[in-house]
């Protein structure tokens, strides 16, 4: 009887060890902007040139992001030199994106499903719908991997652009975090598609800065080695107001971009 009463509560205890685990649910993206857009709960956000360029001139409208009710992207329109460019996202019920449609002189479409694996709190994403330039073996491997840390914070991933280049560049992320788990600075390598083969490697290092533990500012800076083998760069600084929404970027020193944000009624 004591030996069948400790082999009970061996079981026992190890069914509260996995419900201790990591849920699909509880992961974070720190996806910064989210958070403040569903914190504010804005519907559409409006990008405004502060500068005359070939493409636009002073106060044109460039660009239109438009949310849903938790703070995802839904529409995405950009003005583009030969045409604009329209962007839809879907998401199922975990707020995992399970669709985008790229609209630009045609239309292509991504669809997507995922497979967490709790033991090593890694995300996989695969693609579930052919679309331009691709093949069957995209279907059995992972074209999306998500690495968590054990506070559910994410600290790796890559995955495709998906645009109008096929799946388009690879882009491998990295994010670190203070002791308090704060999002410090996060590293994007940009590799080229395996049908691109015009655009070298470039990567994006962003630091987040904060005041009283709210976000007031960001830095990115984009480098990468041009065909004659030079190094180039240039910087954005996005500029935060008191509600942590973008409020302006500021692009090589001179450059400026003004958000304007539409709230839900």
């Amino acid at each position: 009887m004591k030996k069948n009463f400790l082999i009970a509560l061996l079981f026992s205890f190890i069914g509260c060890y996995n419900d201790e685990r990591l849920k699909i649910n509880e992961l974070n993206f720190s996806d910064l902007n989210q958070k403040s857009i569903l914190k504010n709960k804005i519907k559409k956000t409006f990008l405004i040139s502060g500068f005359d360029s070939g493409l636009y001139k002073e106060n044109d409208t460039i660009s239109i992001v438009e949310y849903n009710r938790i703070g995802k992207t839904e529409k995405v329109w950009r003005k583009s030199f030969m045409y604009s460019i329209n962007e839809e996202y879907r998401y199922d019920s975990l707020n995992l994106e399970t669709q985008k449609i790229y609209f630009t002189d045609f239309k292509a479409m991504f669809s997507f499903r995922y497979e967490f694996n709790k033991d090593s709190l890694v995300l996989y994403k695969y693609y579930t719908k052919l679309s331009f330039g691709f093949s069957k073996e995209d279907f059995t491997i992972p074209v999306g991997i998500f690495k968590f840390n054990d506070n559910g914070n994410i600290v790796e991933s890559f995955e495709y652009q998906n645009n109008d280049y096929g799946k388009g560049k690879r882009l491998l992320t990295k994010y670190y975090y203070d002791t308090s788990n704060t999002l410090v600075s996060k590293e994007i390598l940009y590799k080229p598609s395996n049908i691109d083969d015009v655009a070298l490697d470039s990567k994006e290092v962003t630091y987040y800065h904060y005041s009283n533990k709210k976000l007031d500012s960001t830095t990115s800076t984009f480098s990468w080695t041009d065909r004659d083998k030079q190094k180039q760069s240039y910087t954005i600084r996005y500029i935060y107001d008191d509600n942590e929404l973008i409020s302006k970027s500021i692009a090589m020193d001179s450059l400026v971009t003004y958000y304007k944000h539409i709230k839900y009624d």
